[in-house]
């Protein structure tokens, strides 16, 4: 649990970052950010992460959007995935 909350944090904080230097982060480079903070996850946090159903919606949704509209911004995703 230790290591999925350092993780999400990590990624949070680098999104957090990325935003303050662009002022926000457009899908593509969300997409990349999220497979590599993905990627950084041991199976263990993946499968806690994957266990609360209603954030695992909002992230399939939100990449799901961000495939389709790469030049769209992260912010608009994350408001489309949430409705």
């Amino acid at each position: 649990m230790t290591r999925t909350l350092i993780a999400a944090s990590l990624l949070l904080a680098g999104l957090a970052s990325a935003q303050a230097q662009t002022g926000d982060l457009s899908c593509a480079d969300y997409l990349v950010a999220d497979a590599q903070a993905q990627a950084a996850l041991s199976p263990a946090d993946r499968a806690m992460l994957a266990a609360d159903l209603q954030a695992a919606a909002v992230d399939a949704k939100m990449r799901a959007y961000c495939k389709a509209n790469p030049k769209a911004s992260s912010s608009e995703a994350a408001m489309k995935a949430m409705q």
